[in-house]
């Protein structure tokens, strides 16, 4: 049950990556507060769930595909620009990686 949790949690990452990806320059600012919403939605609601650590497994399918997306084709072509909008959405990457971080497993210190 754990690794169809945690398969779920990465395919559910790699599409909200997507669609961030493709509805970021759309009716700005629409697009890019809806990505940004919906990016850290799930996130939290990960990391609040019974099993924080799927919340990594999340993070690190949106990481994927968003490193894949800022390859660029050999053409040159680029998915995301370095404008303002590509900026911040790359900006959320890093918030993520916060998220990510989080719902790691941790020692918890005894009381003392």
């Amino acid at each position: 049950m754990t690794l169809l949790r945690h398969a779920a949690a990465l395919v559910v990452g790699l599409l909200v990556c997507l669609a961030s990806v493709v509805v970021h320059r759309s009716a700005f600012p629409l697009g890019l507060v809806l990505a940004l919403v919906t990016t850290y939605a799930v996130a939290f609601w990960l990391l609040r769930s019974a099993h924080p650590r799927t919340a990594t497994t999340y993070v690190a399918g949106w990481l994927a595909l968003l490193t894949v997306v800022l390859r660029g084709r050999p053409e040159g072509d680029f998915a995301l620009a370095q404008d303002l909008k590509g900026v911040l959405l790359m900006v959320a990457a890093l918030g993520l990686v916060a998220v990510a971080a989080a719902g790691l497993p941790g020692r918890r210190r005894s009381g003392t």
